[in-house]
């Protein structure tokens, strides 16, 4: 037999000793072989998207009750996006028991992740599926226009406009408005986070009842266009985990650059702003209970857990979650990491939580 082809991405030396053995079991079948998306010219990542798009070890696909897919209007600028209703089945309905005298459910709108620069509805179909028959709820799954077509702030706008959305349309989608809770992975934990200061601080709308944020990024202040982080960053995950699997310092440089762009004092502008760094908002008192689940040995790290105590000091209740040993994206991962399929029944359980109240 002849020799096994050498691993485009080999775990770092820097983080190696740190990592869970299954993660890194999985990582090295699936994802050390490929180049990522900062790993070649923009043209070539554009030629083909699909090549770069996610680290994905998908869960099931459970059957639902109905889906449908909804272009709906944006303004910022004028165009539509697509987002995908999940509603349960009957048996997942009487099962979770969340339906109202009237037959309306709870909510979940989940925006998916991929640095603003990646993702689609598929991103996170599994998920959705899954939350949608093991809570018994609505899950809304967004397709928001991404950068570097549409830079900062379109997806979150989008993300907003979505929201609205699903407020104004709760009769025709059967959604109970007292009960809608927000979430999403990495660019959509800062989405969510941005949409739960938004939303607090709108008062057309009913309050949310929970945002899930899974490895979010909170502050964009820090990150260089180029190079290693100066050693004084408040996040020491930015230091340590500069050669973390699946997202490395460089890969967050990559998307940065082409979410926020490379005009550095337009840049500093946009990242002093809660729209672009939740942690800045000048109030985190009366936001939607947080549920933040983390990677262990992930760049963003140190973020989340800032953001957990943040939110914990303006008296926002916030449970955290660390998965010790794990990348970025292992959430995705839940076709076969355990540490993945906890975190999924960790979310259902937040879900369930919000709900009864």
């Amino acid at each position: 037999m002849g020799e096994a082809a050498p691993l485009v991405n080999a775990l770092h030396p820097s983080v190696v000793d740190r990592i869970d053995p299954q993660f890194a079991e999985i990582y090295n079948k699936y994802q050390a072989p490929r180049l990522r998306a900062d790993q070649v010219t923009y043209e070539e990542y554009n030629a083909d998207r699909s090549k770069y798009t996610f680290d994905i070890v998908p869960g099931p696909y459970p059957e639902v009750g109905r889906v449908q897919i909804y272009q709906i209007p944006v303004t910022e600028p004028a165009g539509s996006i697509a987002v995908q209703v999940f509603w349960p089945s009957e048996a997942a309905i009487a099962k979770g028991g969340f339906a109202t005298k009237d037959g309306k459910l709870p909510a979940h709108v989940d925006y998916h992740g991929g640095g603003f620069v990646i993702g689609s509805l598929k991103s996170d179909e599994s998920w959705c599926r899954q939350a949608c028959e093991a809570v018994g709820c609505i899950v809304l799954n967004v397709d928001y226009r991404l950068a570097p077509e549409f830079p900062h702030p379109v997806p979150l706008m989008d993300s907003w406009a979505a929201l609205k959305w699903a407020f104004a349309n709760a009769d025709e989608l059967g959604i109970d408005t007292s009960r809608i809770s927000v979430g999403g992975l990495s660019a959509g934990g800062q989405i969510s986070a941005a949409l739960s200061i938004m939303a607090r601080d709108d008062p057309s709308l009913p309050p949310l009842v929970l945002q899930i944020l899974i490895v979010p990024c909170v502050d964009t202040r820090f990150i260089p266009l180029e190079g290693s982080c100066d050693p004084s960053v408040p996040y020491e995950s930015y230091i340590k985990n500069e050669f973390a699997p699946c997202l490395p310092l460089n890969r967050l440089r990559w998307f940065y650059r082409l979410w926020l762009g490379t005009d550095m004092e337009r840049r500093q502008k946009l990242a002093a702003d809660f729209k672009a760094s939740p942690i800045l908002a000048a109030s985190h008192a009366n936001l939607a209970p947080a549920s933040l689940h983390i990677a262990g040995v992930d760049t963003l790290t140190s973020e989340g857990i800032a953001y957990h105590e943040v939110l914990t000091k303006a008296g926002t209740p916030s449970t955290l979650k660390i998965y010790e040993g794990c990348g970025h994206p292992f959430g995705h991962w839940d076709g076969e990491l355990e540490k993945a399929k906890e975190f999924v029944q960790d979310t259902f359980v937040a879900m369930r939580k919000a709900y009864a109240v």
